[in-house]
């Protein structure tokens, strides 16, 4: 009886030891978990104020220099991109070129504006170098924004953009060229519209060949 009594003993243990084994790593998991999620939701409640303290801050901003400050004080936020996008827009109106390419490029280099921002600020500063003399810089940087077709809202105003500088430059054979690459975006916009009626006003007309106004592609009579 005592060896069955030490055999069932040794079969609980087993069991206890078994138990700790399956319960503790879940607690440990569990605790994981609620401490990742606890960071997760402190550094959001952290990002969000930081995007309300600079949106207030934005509001006041009157300058470049106002809202590149805006910028510098509330980094890695999208406010300071939206800040950074005003400030170069401002400084484009006022002539300052410098330093409004240096802002737009800085929208365009922070990884935390959004897509579309990005896009925008290509088109500003393409149209800053175009506005400083330098449209072949122009051409390409416009490009960028034109050449993602359909994943960019600002392609047919990029493509526009371009066609107009060609234009500019009677370079009749590379404008029919980004008209026709506007057309093709399709959909709705009024640059891809107008694209198209511009293309038909380069077509050349097709002139009479023979006699009696008969065209070369028509077949003479036996």
């Amino acid at each position: 009886m005592a060896s069955l009594e030490s055999d069932e003993r040794n079969i609980i243990e087993a069991e206890e030891i078994n138990w700790r084994l399956i319960v503790y790593p879940i607690l440990a998991i569990a605790v994981l978990l609620l401490g990742g999620f606890g960071i997760y939701y402190y550094q959001l409640n952290q990002r969000e104020q930081a995007e309300e303290q600079a949106q207030a801050a934005l509001s006041t901003a009157k300058t470049p220099a106002d809202m590149a400050k805006v910028a510098d004080q509330f980094p890695d936020t999208t406010q300071a991109s939206v800040a950074l996008m005003r400030a170069a827009d401002l400084s484009f109106t006022q002539k300052d070129y410098p330093t409004a390419l240096k802002d737009y490029q800085s929208v365009i280099d922070a990884k935390q504006s959004p897509q579309e921002l990005r896009d925008s600020a290509q088109l500003g500063l393409a149209s800053t170098q175009e506005a400083s003399g330098k449209a072949d810089d122009a051409i390409q940087t416009y490009l960028i924004v034109a050449h993602k077709g359909n994943h960019s809202a600002f392609a047919p105003v990029a493509f526009h953009q371009v066609a107009a500088i060609y234009a500019s430059r009677q370079d009749k054979t590379n404008e029919t060229q980004i008209l026709q690459q506007a057309v093709q975006l399709g959909g709705n916009s009024p640059f891809v519209k107008e694209a198209a009626d511009q293309l038909k006003q380069l077509a050349p007309a097709s002139a009479p060949t023979g006699t009696g106004g008969t065209s070369s592609n028509v077949a003479p009579t036996p």
